[in-house]
C-alpha cells in the first residue's frame, strides 16, 4: 500500500527531470520566465536547453562563472563589449563577480551595482 503513495511523487520526480535529460528538446517553461522577457526566453531562442548551463538535475545552484562565459566570451571581453556603457558594469572596481549577480535567467535581472549606488542600470 505505502508503492501507491510514492508512485504520483515518484511520477512527479520523473516529469521535472526530463528537461535536464541529455537531447532534451528546448522548450519555453510554463514558469517564470515562460514567455515573461526572463533571459530563460532569450537562451530558448538560442538554441539553449536546460542542460547547456546546469549540468545537474535538479540543478543545486546558479551556474559558474565559467559556464557563462564559455558562451559569451571572458569577463575582459565581456567589459570591452560593454566599454560605451558609463559606468561600465562590467569593469567593477569589485573585479570579476559572479554573473549571477545582476543576470537571473528565472526571475528578472537586477544591478548589484545599485545596492550601494544609484546608477539605475537595467541588466538583461
Amino acid at each position: 500500500m505505502r508503492s501507491v503513495r510514492k508512485l504520483p511523487l515518484l511520477i512527479a520526480l520523473i516529469v521535472a527531470a526530463i528537461p535536464f535529460l541529455p537531447g532534451a528538446v528546448a522548450q519555453a517553461p510554463t514558469g517564470p520566465g515562460g514567455g515573461h522577457g526572463y533571459l530563460i526566453d532569450k537562451h530558448i531562442g538560442a538554441g539553449r536547453t536546460c542542460v547547456s548551463c546546469h549540468r545537474n538535475a535538479p540543478p543545486p545552484m546558479a551556474p559558474e562563472i565559467m559556464v557563462c562565459t564559455g558562451c559569451h566570451g571572458s569577463y575582459s571581453q565581456v567589459a570591452a563589449k560593454t566599454a560605451s556603457a558609463q559606468p561600465n558594469p562590467h569593469a567593477s572596481h569589485l573585479g570579476e563577480i559572479p554573473c549571477t549577480a545582476c543576470h537571473h535567467v528565472h526571475r528578472a535581472s537586477q544591478s548589484y551595482c545599485d545596492q550601494c549606488h544609484t546608477f539605475g542600470m537595467n541588466p538583461p
